[in-house]
């Protein structure tokens, strides 16, 4: 199962006079302010079974956290995450969850197994160390979060949060112009399939939303299967992906970034061999409070 963690805007957003000149691109959050960040991410899994059935799985996550950030420097700066709710649904002939951590203990099997990992992560403040360029320099997890382990149906771990803050964007040093590209490379390990992705990048120029100059970026992904699961086999056939970030540059502060995922693959179990085809849509919002 995809980790929690494991990010369309309208054409018609007029362009910002002067987007062609040279722009730089950082973060510039200072110590004291606070920033709410609502990530949803819906995401249909479709799976043909050995007996030649087709099954399909609609699944969305919402997690509400609050950044509280507490030490700045002209390099750095340092942030207090904390999840504050989490919301999952899903829907299938063998499985159905519908969990919210604002209204009290689950009541079906399958929504407590995922309420004991999520119980970890709410308020279990989370310090993470980011470059200016969004690198992210170090990670603090709290002893209840580093002491969980991986498996299908506990998606919050110290290995599934390592590889999702890994996968914060890092953007070029120096001024940028429009057409300008680059590239991140990011190496994951979900319940032991490691896969390598490279994310390209390109710099699209300054429009304006609501009286604010925001740089615009999109982005392609490219992801290789590098080691199945212990016990499985498994190839993929295409795992593509693309999105949009936008960047308020005088704020210094991510707005908003939407992530599309392709993955179809197959999948070998003892003989018994499943297909599967999952597409999903990662949307994450900024707010910056103070």
């Amino acid at each position: 199962m995809k980790s929690i963690a494991t990010f369309i805007l309208a054409l018609s957003i007029p362009f910002f006079p002067g987007s062609a000149e040279a722009q730089s691109i950082e973060w510039k959050l200072k110590k004291g302010q606070a920033i709410s960040v609502e990530t949803v991410n819906e995401m249909v899994t479709s799976m043909t079974l050995p007996d030649g059935s087709n099954q399909e799985l609609p699944m969305k996550q919402q997690m509400d956290a609050e950044w509280k950030i507490k030490d700045s420097d002209e390099k750095s700066f340092s942030v207090d995450q904390t999840v504050k709710r989490v919301r999952v649904t899903m829907k299938s002939p063998f499985m159905n969850v519908d969990f919210d951590s604002d209204k009290g203990d689950a009541k079906d099997p399958f929504s407590k197994q995922f309420e004991g990992s999520m119980k970890q992560l709410l308020g279990a403040p989370v310090l993470l160390k980011l470059g200016r360029r969004g690198d992210l320099m170090d990670m603090q997890l709290p002893d209840s979060i580093k002491e969980l382990s991986a498996s299908p149906t506990n998606p919050i771990n110290a290995e599934s949060l390592k590889t999702h803050y890994q996968q914060v964007v890092v953007f070029p040093e120096g001024d940028v112009t429009v057409g300008k590209t680059w590239e991140h490379k990011i190496k994951a390990n979900n319940n032991g399939m490691q896969t390598e992705s490279v994310l390209k990048l390109r710099f699209a120029g300054i429009i304006e939303e609501q009286g604010r100059k925001v740089a615009r970026i999109y982005n392609d992904t490219l992801t290789e299967l590098v080691q199945a699961p212990p016990g499985i086999e498994m190839t993929i056939e295409d795992a593509t992906g693309d999105g949009e970030i936008l960047f308020d540059v005088e704020l210094g502060c991510v707005t908003k970034a939407i992530q599309r995922q392709k993955l179809k693959m197959n999948i070998n179990v003892g003989g018994q061999k499943i297909s599967q085809d999952i597409e999903g849509t990662t949307t994450t919002i900024f707010r910056v409070a103070n």
